[in-house]
């Protein structure tokens, strides 16, 4: 991992929203194996503005990594439990065993008088903690009705801090079963996610938005487009994973058609485009390509590195899906030898004696 990804190293980030309607979409199904038509009967449920797209494959694809990143399905280990296309989705997976309730339904039931916003809750199973949760939102929603001051939509880290005095606990909640179809949603709390900021230079007037992982690489491809842009419009610090949830900010730069993206060759950088891609598309982005020329001109630099582990072949051959086809082989080598490749191998010297870099941009 580049030692100035995002210039920290970064806590996990939060699920994106896509993700997390996927895992609740999933996990109202009973079944505890998720068979690929009910995997793409969720995703077109949880994305229907993706699914059946173009980009409804690759975008699903990064939804189901990011969801066994963080440990909520399980994919399949080994390669006959994916299909042969690119990139290649599960036959199946499977979700976690279900939290079992702890006293008797009656019991937690009986005595609970549901706002109309919760009474959904009345005809469900649901655990001890479950319940805690849901009376402290139903307290919430008591005390607010009728407040248009209280109840004025505000970002969700501050209504969770509001609601249950822990600024990330919506962040969790949001992944499980109780905002699955028909429950919870982040409207019934007035609340709505709040990307966090994109830097961006303005070098030209063009249409293109070059995302580039690391900031030292920023400022070298920044100053140089601002002499020659062509059809670059901006160039955006993408600031590593941070991008993953910032590229929505993109929807706000004016004149954009087309997104590239430029980053270390490893399982981070490659990773991070896919996913920023999935919340992009969400949101009417374009999609994210990759900076074809930046990434040739780095796969001819012999400066290799070690990685912080190496990568499954499997794995490596749905990072890689997103390389124009000449470029996955020898990207999944570097990835599968455990080894990377750090933007920074092409760097002021390089950029400025070979042009080749511009020629997709």
């Amino acid at each position: 991992m580049s030692n100035n990804r995002g210039d920290t190293e970064p806590e996990q980030q939060p699920l994106s929203p896509s993700a997390a309607c996927l895992t609740t979409t999933l996990n109202s199904r009973t079944e505890h194996r998720v068979e690929q038509a009910t995997i793409l009967d969720a995703f077109t449920q949880a994305c229907p503005e993706t699914a059946g797209t173009t980009q409804g494959r690759p975008v699903l694809s990064a939804l189901l990594d990011e969801l066994a990143d963080h440990q909520l399905i399980e994919l399949p280990r080994t390669r006959d439990g994916w299909d042969n296309a690119q990139p290649p989705l599960p036959r199946w997976l499977r979700l976690p065993a279900p939290a079992k309730a702890t006293e008797p339904r009656e019991a937690r039931t009986a005595p609970l008088m549901w706002r109309r916003e919760l009474s959904w809750a009345s005809a469900i199973k649901l655990t001890t903690a479950q319940t805690e949760t849901l009376k402290t939102i139903n307290r919430w929603l008591r005390d607010t009705d009728g407040d248009t001051h209280r109840r004025a939509v505000i970002p969700m880290r501050e209504r969770s801090l509001e609601i249950f005095g822990d600024e990330k606990r919506l962040d969790a909640l949001t992944t499980t079963t109780l905002f699955a179809p028909g429950r919870l949603t982040l409207t019934t709390m007035f609340t709505e996610r709040i990307p966090p900021p994109l830097a961006y230079e303005r070098v030209g007037s063009g249409g293109t938005v070059l995302v580039i992982e690391n900031s030292d690489t920023f400022a070298t491809v920044s100053t140089l487009l601002a002499q020659d842009p062509g059809r670059v419009g901006y160039v955006a610090f993408g600031g590593g994973h941070a991008f993953e949830a910032s590229v929505t900010r993109i929807a706000n730069l004016r004149g954009v058609t087309d997104i590239a993206y430029y980053g270390d060759l490893d399982d981070d950088g490659l990773t991070i485009p896919q996913r920023a891609n999935a919340s992009g598309t969400a949101s009417g982005l374009p999609p994210i390509r990759p900076a074809l020329g930046l990434y040739r001109l780095l796969l001819q630099q012999n400066i290799q590195g070690p990685a912080p582990k190496r990568v499954d072949p499997l794995a490596a051959e749905r990072r890689v899906s997103w390389l124009p086809e000449p470029l996955r082989h020898p990207a999944a080598n570097i990835l599968t030898a455990g080894n990377r490749l750090a933007q920074e191998a092409t760097g002021t010297a390089l950029l400025q004696q070979d042009h080749s870099w511009r020629d997709d941009l």
